[in-house]
């Protein structure tokens, strides 16, 4: 099927993660991610793109980051290194390090990396409506989730899809278990989407542009909803747009992206009353 939460196989490949690269956590006291001097170009007929030049940063447990940056900044593209979702060709990673409790997830096997998705870090998406598959209900979309990737029983993942359903407040949840995509509000399809990317509690969600298309009141309700569920989760959440005041409330951190490189970061309070950029500025 098609997902917009890119996810691993069950807990006893998790296991075998965890042991293979370290990723037990109990002793290890530095950022949840960070990211270092990280470069990427596609490489096309027409010549290279350089759509991330060397940016760096770093993420904390139950801190959010938001990274803003207008169309083509490379914000994006950014993310899908993190998730190792550049098609290569013609992306390349031409530089840099993505380190996850300390491991450098460009240096893993892609079969190991590939299992740290969806459990370690997950990803949702803008456009929900494309990322959600048109030919089964939300219920059985969410629900597979934990039948797949948890190996538990069909009226177990029934009770946990409902329960998560209520969770991230959709309405009426045992009631829309059979319901389509289609049949759902812009907003109601983004929260399918944070259900999805949260059933496999996650260290870190990157939410890219979870706002987009949605009125004023939905988008506030969005990020209110992601702030929520974070102080319950102590997760790390990466939040990209290109609209500061989507997300002024709920970021720690700003990190300002233009031409692929990052040229302002700071607390939302010092980059919104006191830019040092001129493209911050404009």
């Amino acid at each position: 099927m098609r997902s917009g939460t890119h996810l691993i196989r069950g807990r006893a490949e998790v296991a075998e993660l965890e042991t293979t690269v370290g990723w037990t956590g109990e002793h290890y006291e530095g950022p949840l991610l960070q990211v270092e001097d990280l470069a990427v170009e596609f490489r096309t007929p027409y010549g290279i793109v350089n759509a991330v030049n060397g940016i760096s940063y770093t993420l904390d447990a139950k801190e959010t980051l938001a990274i803003l940056g207008e169309s083509g900044s490379g914000k994006s593209v950014s993310a899908q290194a993190i998730m190792g979702l550049i098609d290569t060709p013609p992306g390349f990673i031409t530089s840099g390090t993505i380190r996850y409790r300390g491991v450098d997830l460009l240096k893993m096997p892609e079969s190991q990396r590939r299992k740290s998705r969806g459990d370690k870090i997950a990803m949702i998406f803008q456009d929900a409506l494309t990322a959600l598959n048109p030919v089964y209900s939300v219920g059985w979309q969410i629900g597979e989730m934990y039948r797949v990737h948890r190996g538990v029983s069909k009226d177990d993942a029934k009770k946990k899809t409902i329960e998560l359903m209520d969770r991230v407040k959709i309405p009426s949840a045992r009631e829309r278990l059979g319901d389509y995509p289609h049949q759902f509000s812009g907003g109601m399809r983004q929260r399918v989407m944070i259900a999805m990317a949260l059933a496999l509690d996650p260290d870190i969600l990157i939410a890219d542009e979870p706002t987009t298309a949605l009125d004023v009141t939905v988008q506030a309700q969005i990020m209110d909803l992601l702030s929520e569920l974070q102080s319950q989760t102590g997760m790390g959440l990466i939040l990209i747009t290109h609209d500061l005041g989507v997300v002024a409330d709920v970021s720690d951190r700003l990190a300002v992206m233009y031409a692929g490189k990052i040229v302002e970061t700071g607390s939302v309070y010092d980059i919104y009353g006191g830019p040092s950029h001129p493209y911050t500025e404009g």
